[in-house]
């Protein structure tokens, strides 16, 4: 049996993934939970990895000691994550898109969703916001979505795509392709 390690590095692909969202590249990150309380990640804390390599966690904890607040996923039990490029859901901003990581459980619904704040200036998307997301998503096997296999991310098999996930914060879009 392993030993329970705390660590602020990352040992796994899916780790490191984690890590760069809560790093200095894409700037205003937010994280939403299945209980929707909305964190900013960037530049505002280190991620810290716990447990051995068959039940890690990734702990957040935020705030001061007068209001602190924790987030913990189960990182081991993450099973898919998907970069999604779609349309807002909100009203207040017709037309606009929103970029977002979501982290997928066993079941394939959303057990975390990390996507970028402050993505317009105006009615104009930030170019540098789209560019930081865009090489991520390069940076992470380059597609819509991967499934995870022992913390890394892999193309998901051609027989078995992640269950589409109803009410998120939005849907990856099919990318055309012309005929050859």
């Amino acid at each position: 049996m392993s030993t329970t390690a705390n660590t602020s590095e990352p040992v796994t692909e899916l780790e490191r993934l984690i890590a760069d969202l809560s790093g200095p590249g894409l700037q205003e990150v937010f994280a939403c939970g299945v209980d929707c309380h909305l964190t900013p990640l960037a530049d505002v804390t280190t991620p810290l990895f716990r447990g051995p390599a068959d039940r890690r966690w990734w702990h957040l904890e935020l705030g001061d000691d007068a209001a602190n607040r924790a987030i913990d996923v189960r990182v081991d039990e993450v099973t898919g994550v998907r970069f999604v490029r779609g349309p807002s859901l909100f009203p207040e901003w017709p037309g606009q898109e929103v970029l977002s990581v979501q982290f997928l459980g066993p079941g394939g619904e959303s057990v975390l969703h990390c996507f970028v704040r402050d993505l317009y200036d105006g009615q104009r998307m930030r170019p540098e916001q789209l560019a930081a997301w865009q090489a991520l998503r390069e940076r992470y096997g380059n597609r819509d979505e991967s499934r995870v296999d022992r913390g890394t991310l892999v193309a998901p098999t051609a027989s078995r795509h992640l269950p589409a996930e109803g009410g998120g914060l939005g849907h990856a879009q099919p990318v055309a392709r012309r005929a050859p």
